[in-house]
């Protein structure tokens, strides 16, 4: 009856045969409490364990493993490890199947220690692991990027005899390729093939997809070559793996021959496949092609969707295509796919390509307006774009904008400022600045580079210094410490106004005492009183309470150098 799955028969007849006379054996009980714990029926096996107990039955290894399982599977490894603590209580020794559930339970909820803790034990206690027991750690192991212990309990399952499956292969392979190790894990293909244990399709798919990402295509080639010459099937994640690396690396060409190849194979493209090479033909400009490659799509039923028209989007916008791309941006909207922040990127990149700064900044607002938030890469393409035309005022309130909405900015983005200051500081020195006591703080970048280019300090640095300023005023401690470290690299030295910039980071996140970490040597009198000048044009742009903090540190510097602090 339990191999029919009838458990309700089943438990019938336990109950009836008492009354005929019978007295079920362990052997009875085992049967049923073995299906029960396939259901994950943990209610009715610890009855029946009861029952055993009364009867003077005591639970075998196997009941005892059943109910290990099931404990696994319903609910937690640590659960199931109190029965382990029972078994070995009761004085029945658990067999390697004990060990080697719990294993693998382990492993599943991530705590490797455990699992190896149990491996262990299992070997002090004279039994003998097999490919079940060292599998799930190897994998479990590659997982948290641990491939070298991993490797190491491979090679020690093979010492004691166990010749390694396409699993256990498989889960190392699979772990090297994900820590980056890609040629190791080639190492260990060839080791399955002098073993003759032959990749599957996921080894094949694990290896072809990290080949692609490290840019190796020639090999990752060689190995579809291969999988065909084995009879092991590409399926389509093969195809489009590839067909993306090799866009990724420009060959178009080879892109097209795989695409091509796929279809002939009877492999039908998924929408990923088909994006794939929508996204190829618009790098390479070939905007009729990737439109036809679309239509292709539809008609074997994939439907286009966000990316393949923010693709095409893109691709017009690079290419100065505005009306193009906006005809693109209609169909997918009268198709109810959103635009999504990379769409309004490529547009806003578009109109900013074809110096329409009015209708980029339109965008900017629209997008904000659907509830999109603006990222660094749209504040980078405004700040630059204006740059280029000169407008110093709003390039400045972008970035102020920028830093409010706590956007940090990346390299990029400093790029244009520092080269935007430099190059426009011509019209900087010309600006009116604010010299009152309510001053436009979205001028703060332009306020104190041309006080300080005013005081004929080197742009760059001066720019580098506005730059620090602006983060350091915003909370954006850790950004502007990296920035003065980027500066010394590249031979721009760290001055007395850099410091005095970082000293107001420090103070607004409330580590005044760090000033020491940011002295760049020990001060001289001028220095001090060049700090204390630019204070003044700092002061204008933050608030009372980090200007007395900074004020406070500034004469804790003045006594420890004996300085004379200069009159305010």
């Amino acid at each position: 009856m339990c191999r029919r799955g009838d458990i309700g028969k089943a438990l019938l007849l336990l109950g009836d045969m008492d009354t005929k006379g019978f007295l079920p054996t362990v052997v009875t009980y085992g049967s049923i409490v073995n299906w029960l714990g396939r259901k994950g029926d943990l209610e009715k096996i610890g009855s029946l364990l009861g029952e055993m107990r009364v009867r003077g039955l005591p639970p075998n290894v196997q009941i005892y493993n059943t109910v290990v399982d099931a404990l696994c599977k319903c609910q937690s490894a640590t659960q199931a490890m109190a029965v382990l603590k029972q078994l070995f209580a009761s004085g029945c020794d658990p067999d390697i199947m004990t060990f080697n559930t719990l294993i693998s339970a382990f492993c599943r909820e991530g705590d490797v220690q455990q699992a190896l803790q149990l491996l262990r034990e299992a070997i002090r206690r004279e039994l003998e692991p097999n490919q079940v027991s060292y599998t799930p750690l190897i994998h479990a192991f590659c997982i948290r990027g641990e491939v070298m212990v991993a490797s190491d309990l491979l090679v020690e399952m093979m010492g004691r005899g166990h010749t390694p499956d396409v699993v256990t292969f498989g889960s190392l392979i699979h772990g090297l390729v994900v820590a980056g190790q890609v040629s190791e894990a080639l190492i260990v293909r060839e080791k399955m093939a002098e073993r003759r244990v032959m990749p599957d399709a996921n080894i094949y798919n694990v290896l072809i997809s990290g080949l692609c990402k490290k840019q190796m295509l020639p090999a990752a080639k060689n190995l579809l070559a291969e999988m065909l010459e084995q009879n092991v099937q590409p399926d389509k994640f093969v195809y489009t793996t590839l067909i993306d690396g090799f866009i990724r690396s420009e060959n178009l060409s080879d892109a097209r021959k795989i695409f091509e190849f796929m279809e002939e194979k009877g492999v039908c493209p998924d929408v990923v496949g088909y994006n794939a090479m929508v996204k190829g033909y618009c790098k390479f400009g070939m905007m009729n092609e990737a439109i036809m490659c679309m239509s292709s799509m539809r008609k074997v039923g994939c439907i286009p969707y966000e990316f393949t028209y923010t693709t095409l989007i893109d691709g017009y916008a690079k290419q100065g295509n505005i009306s193009a791309a906006l005809r693109f941006l209609c169909d997918m909207m009268k198709r109810r796919c959103k635009p999504n922040v990379v769409t309004y990127s490529s547009l806003i990149s578009g109109y900013c390509k074809i110096n329409d700064m009015d209708s980029a900044e339109d965008l900017f607002e629209k997008m904000q307006s659907e509830g999109l938030s603006a990222n660094v890469i749209h504040y980078t393409i405004i700040i630059g774009s204006l740059f280029k035309k000169d407008e110093v005022i709003k390039a400045a309130t972008y970035f102020e904008s920028m830093l409010l909405n706590h956007c940090s900015p990346n390299e990029v983005t400093l790029h244009y400022l520092v080269n935007g200051l430099t190059n426009s500081m011509p019209c900087i020195i010309n600006l009116t600045c604010s010299s009152t006591a309510k001053v436009n703080n979205k001028r703060a970048l332009l306020d104190v580079f041309k006080g300080m280019v005013s005081d004929v300090l080197d742009p760059r640095i001066s720019a580098l210094n506005a730059i620090i300023f602006s983060l350091c005023r915003h909370n954006m401690l850790e950004k502007a410490l990296n920035l003065k470290d980027e500066m010394a690299k590249k031979g721009y030295t760290p001055d007395p106004v850099t410091f005095l910039s970082l000293l107001y980071g420090f103070c607004s996140v409330g580590k005044p005492s760090n000033w020491r970490v940011i002295l760049p040597n020990e001060f001289q009198q001028d220095e001090f009183e060049i700090i204390f000048r630019y204070k003044t044009l700092f002061d204008q742009h933050v608030v009372k309470s980090a200007s007395l903090e900074v004020y406070r540190v500034l004469q804790l510097c003045a006594k420890e150098f004996q300085f004379i602090q200069p009159a305010d």
